[in-house]
Parts: structure tokens; sequence; C-alpha cells
């Protein structure tokens, strides 16, 4: 059953004020479950142990017997049904199109984010860039508790009400990340969301990963782009990359722009 019209005005409000809305109580457990099983069985066709049914156990037991194809199983989940089912929950679906004002939204960017306890894959501060359309929402729903010693994310207050920033990649990861300047203009902001729950965040939100200080835990993300019908180079004109290139690094450089109409190669 889609939200009521009360309720999706209070998150179109909540986005567009805060640059984010908080979805309390969004998934079942059952749905949860299902897709902590799908994960476990792609895990298990890594390394066969049928002893280990537990999702934390058996991506630590990866970790040691299989890294090598970690990635490949990360890659994967960008694919797997059960995920993508909870990603375009028709009520999400339909928040984005209310949001947007359009009947056709694009499924851009699905998959699944790890962080565990060796911290190597945090995020440094970025704005969601690089997708079909400029502007859009993503989700952004855990499968575990993502607070105190688990984890969140951290926004940058009010960040989304200046656009977006030029990126660059001089991280020890080499993922894209905000030019200094930009991130030390906003406060920082923990938000911390009980798995069933889910943040909607405007795409020009600057936010980053935090720290897993739980040992022995790898906090799972679901997460999607969701775009709307609206500043879609790709069905404007000819010979353009189907997503938008970052802003400052890759193949548009310095000069795409996303706050002008500079978003085309």
């Amino acid at each position: 059953m889609l939200l009521d019209k009360k309720k999706k005005e209070k998150i179109f409000s909540e986005v567009g004020e805060n640059g984010y809305a908080k979805l309390d109580n969004y998934f079942s457990n059952e749905k949860i479950e299902k897709v902590k099983k799908s994960l476990v069985a792609m895990l298990n066709y890594v390394y066969k142990d049928d002893k280990i049914k537990d999702l934390q156990k058996k991506y630590f037991q990866i970790l040691e017997k299989n890294p090598e194809l970690k990635g490949n199983f990360y890659d994967l989940c960008k694919h797997e049904t059960e995920i993508l089912k909870l990603l375009n929950d028709d009520r999400t679906v339909d928040l984005v199109r209310g949001y947007f004002n359009t009947e056709v939204i694009f499924s851009s960017g699905p998959g699944i984010l790890i962080y565990d306890d060796r911290n190597e894959r945090v995020l440094a501060p970025h704005q969601e860039t690089n997708q079909l359309a400029k502007d859009f929402l993503f989700i952004w729903a855990p499968l575990y508790d993502a607070r105190g010693d688990q984890g969140g994310i951290t926004i940058y207050e009010n960040s989304h009400k200046h656009g977006y920033w030029q990126h660059h990649t001089n991280n020890k990861l080499g993922s894209t990340n905000v030019i200094s300047e930009a991130a030390s203009r906003f406060r920082k902001k923990k938000l911390e969301v009980e798995a069933g729950s889910a943040l909607l965040i405007h795409s020009a939100m600057i936010h980053e990963s935090v720290h897993t200080k739980k040992k022995g835990f790898a906090r799972f993300i679901i997460i999607d782009r969701l775009c709307p019908l609206k500043q879609l180079p790709y069905l404007e004109r000819k010979g353009v990359p189907k997503k938008i290139p970052y802003p400052g690094h890759g193949e548009g450089g310095d000069k795409v722009d996303y706050n002008t109409k500079n978003i085309y190669l």
C-alpha cells in the first residue's frame, strides 16, 4: 500500500529542508531476513560450509578463506532479486515520482555497501554523482542496526542547498570526494538508523562513511540511486555517455559543472 498524501508531503518537506527523511519501520523483518538468506547463499557458493547460516559469521569466513572473490560477490549483489525487491518497493518509487513530479523513475545504481571492522573502505565526504540524472534521491537501508559502535552515516547539514561541488580522487581509496573547502563549510551530523528503517537522501547532500568500531561486525547497507526523467542527457543528445560524468575528474574533468547546463560532453 502506498503512503498517504499527508505522510508523503511530510517526507517531501523533510527532504527539501534537511536533505533527507527517515522512513521508520519501513521494511518488515521478514523481508530483511530474505535478503540476508540470499546473501548467505551467495557467500556459501563462494566457500561451501553449510554449518554457518549467520550472515556475519559467513562474511568473515569468506574474508579468511577466499577474500579474492569477495569483490565478485559484492558486484553481483546489484543483480540479486531480493535486494532489488526492497530497493524498488512501490512506496519508494511513488515517493520519488511525487518529489520530482514525474511518472518515470530509473534505478541508476542499486547494490550493497559493506563496512567491516577493518574500516578499509570508509568513503570520504562526497555527493552522489555519475548517475543517469543530475538530481535524484537515493535510499540507504541497513540490514543490521546502524548505530552506536555499529556505525551509521554522517551527513553535512544543509549542504544539499548549495549545489554540487567539484570532486577529486586524492584519497587512499581513489574514490570520488568533494574538495576539502566544501566539506569544511558545513556542520557534520551522524545519523543512526535501525534495521528495517531507511533514509531517503537528496543526491546533493554531502555525506561520508562512519567507522565500524564493533569488533567482528560488518555493516550491510542496501542502496539505490532513483533518478527521475529530468535533466537526463542520455535521452536528450547523441553521443553522450549514459551516466553524467563526475564533476572535476574522469572523462569530463573540470569542464563538467552540475550547477550549470554543462553536464553534457
